[in-house]
């Protein structure tokens, strides 16, 4: 099985209901007129209580600063498992089930918070940023690891890091 650690580096936030009107121009630019904006990734979700947004850094500058917006301290980074190889369109995605056996389970035995983000197309795992080298090295035994760059799968490997951790260069 393959993990890709997508480029994309996301901001979460949640807006009250009765706050919603101060977002409302941010929101229709960002999920209806993409070509507006560079925002790549925005997922929103509806509660009783208040909408979650997740969005990229890109897309999170559209908001305007405001009291209604809370926002998590943490930059999350969001991981695919697929199989199959290739290129993530055409990998045939994991169950969620294999997901929390695979993925979550170790990572949850070594303190590390997920955040799950399900499509219809696909299952999105979202760790803090500042967990990826333990997350690496936690998963690499099970996984072959890809960091996508400018759109392209990319080993890890290939990128000079091990276990999670940049290999030092040799000073000659």
């Amino acid at each position: 099985m393959e993990l890709h650690i997508l480029e994309h580096r996301l901001r979460v936030a949640s807006i009250p209901k009765d706050g919603l009107p101060q977002f409302t121009h941010s929101l229709i630019k960002l999920i209806f007129l993409p070509t507006k904006t560079r925002c790549k990734f925005i997922s929103l979700t509806e509660t009783p209580e208040d909408y979650t947004i997740i969005v990229d850094e890109e897309g999170f500058r559209e908001f305007p600063e405001s009291d209604h917006l809370s926002v998590a301290d943490a930059v999350w980074l969001a991981l695919n498992v697929v199989s199959g190889g290739g290129s993530s369109s055409s990998s045939q995605p994991i169950g969620v089930t294999k997901i929390a056996k695979s993925v979550i389970a170790p990572l949850a035995d070594h303190n590390i918070s997920v955040f799950m983000l399900s499509t219809y197309q696909t299952d999105f795992i979202l760790v803090r940023e500042r967990d990826l080298p333990l997350v690496m090295h936690t998963l690499s035994a099970e996984f072959t690891i890809f960091r996508v760059v400018n759109g392209e799968a990319v080993s890890v490997d290939n990128l000079g890091i091990t276990n999670g951790f940049v290999k030092p260069k040799l000073v000659e």
